[in-house]
């Protein structure tokens, strides 16, 4: 914690003396924590804080835990996390503006390929000719492997966006196409296409149609086989779970309700959720019951009820029952922005 304070006041200390800056100095940041108990207390902090350092120039720290550790934090599981100089605007008078950022990267440009490439080195992004958009990043990382990637958007008319994706971390290429066609404003159908260079490829196609006021339905088809698995794909299942087969769902918003029910036939599971919104004593309580169900196995996966709460100083705490493993859990969070 020591070092944190210390590398803390450097930059302050830097950004204070900058004579470019003295006149004309501007702070933002964002503060987001959370503790959380289940069978044992755990924990997630990070801070950021960005400081501009003239019209078009910024430079930023964040620190905190990478992931959740057991609480209470310490100086063995908070640090550092990254420290990095940001500027806006084009390499020639006349010309685009872009992006241009020097130190920790967090590169976000596709979640079959390129999602939350955390690094260091050097990238731009946002360069705009029209209806085109590009960007890239390039590592500097010499601890680990080196990474360099790009990607390229095309928005030819409103309503359709294409965008093709290429990264290599250390030997392994990757590339991805992706795609989102809105052929009227009640629909979307989107496409995606990537695979691992001499390796496995994947698929997913996806539609949804607004019916009625209130009422989504949706319809898919995937082939993601398990031995797609990029350097950087996103992990977290709720976006990308492997398998192949069909997908079908709908979510209904009637009478303050919101029923959602997805079926995958790749593993032959039931995600479903009822929520609701109750008025209390003038608090807002969000009120939840998800679950899962197995068509072939009738087993119960997960089901858990939950009551959220926000209140209006940015504390957010919840109470939930794990229905299947009859265990309790609460957290409480805070996520601020300045």
């Amino acid at each position: 914690m020591k070092r944190i304070i210390a590398s803390l006041a450097v930059l302050l200390m830097l950004t204070i003396a900058t004579p470019v800056v003295a006149a004309n100095m501007d702070f933002s940041g964002k503060v987001e924590t959370e503790v959380a108990y289940g069978e044992e207390f755990s924990g997630l902090y990070d801070f950021n804080l960005s400081a501009s350092l003239g019209q078009n120039l910024k430079a930023g720290m964040s620190f905190g835990s990478e992931e959740d550790v057991p609480f209470p934090w310490n100086e063995y599981n908070v640090g550092i996390k990254g420290l990095w100089l940001e500027s806006n605007g084009a390499l020639i008078p006349g010309t685009p503006e872009f992006v241009t950022r020097i130190g920790t990267l967090n590169a976000n440009y596709s979640d079959f390929i390129a999602k939350s490439i955390k690094t260091t080195g050097i990238s731009v992004d946002q360069f705009s000719m029209g209806p085109v958009t590009l960007g890239g990043y390039y590592s500097l990382n010499s601890d680990s492997h080196l990474d360099r990637g790009a990607y390229l958007k095309v928005t030819p008319v409103d309503g359709i966006e294409a965008q093709g994706t290429i990264v290599k971390a250390n030997e392994e290429l990757s590339y991805a196409v992706e795609a989102t066609v809105r052929p009227l404003e009640q629909a979307e159908i989107t496409g995606a296409f990537a695979a691992v260079d001499q390796g496995a490829q994947a698929y997913r196609v996806n539609g949804s149609y607004e019916l009625l006021e209130g009422v989504q339905v949706r319809a898919g088809y995937q082939d993601i086989p398990t031995g797609f698995a990029p350097a950087h794909i996103n992990t977290d299942t709720d976006v990308i779970a492997k398998g192949t087969g069909f997908t079908t769902g709908a979510t209904v918003n009637r009478f303050g309700f919101e029923v959602k029910g997805d079926y995958a036939d790749y593993n032959k599971t039931i995600d479903y959720s009822i929520g609701r919104t109750l008025t209390l004593a003038g608090l807002d309580f969000d009120t939840k019951l998800e679950g899962d169900f197995n068509v072939e196995t009738t087993d119960v996966g997960e089901l858990e009820a939950s009551v959220a709460y926000n209140a209006p100083n940015g504390l957010e705490l919840a109470v939930g029952y794990d229905l299947i493993n009859n265990q309790p859990s609460v957290s409480a969070g805070m996520n601020l922005q300045f």
